[in-house]
């Protein structure tokens, strides 16, 4: 039964925008944030990130569910750096945006 069965959301973080997928489906969006592009120094104030992070679980969510999904942000170092208090806030954002739980994945880069 598809209400009863949680999907899992990747979402790949890049410097001004996202791209995401269901695990296991074939469909990916890419929806721009331009709070990710602009930075002077560690993101403060998530507010301006959570729109998008919601916009792409609902869109990736349709229909009717009992659970809801978890997720998964993918950050690359050389990419997008992100520091320990970042990943916290993104976690926390995106479980505000529509995930009951996040995992953050920060691979390191090859020395």
């Amino acid at each position: 039964m598809r209400i009863f069965r949680r999907q899992l959301i990747y979402v790949r973080v890049h410097q001004d925008h996202f791209i995401a997928r269901v695990v296991g489906g074939g469909r990916t969006i890419r929806r721009q944030c331009h709070a990710l592009g602009n930075r002077a120094g560690p993101i403060k104030d998530f507010s301006n990130i959570r729109p998008p992070l919601k916009a792409i679980f609902s869109e990736l969510m349709p229909g009717f569910s009992l659970v809801k999904p978890w997720g998964i942000l993918h950050f690359d170092p050389v990419e997008y750096p992100v520091t320990k208090e970042e990943l916290a806030g993104f976690q926390k954002a995106a479980m505000r945006s529509g995930v009951s739980f996040c995992f953050s994945l920060h691979v390191g880069a090859a020395a």
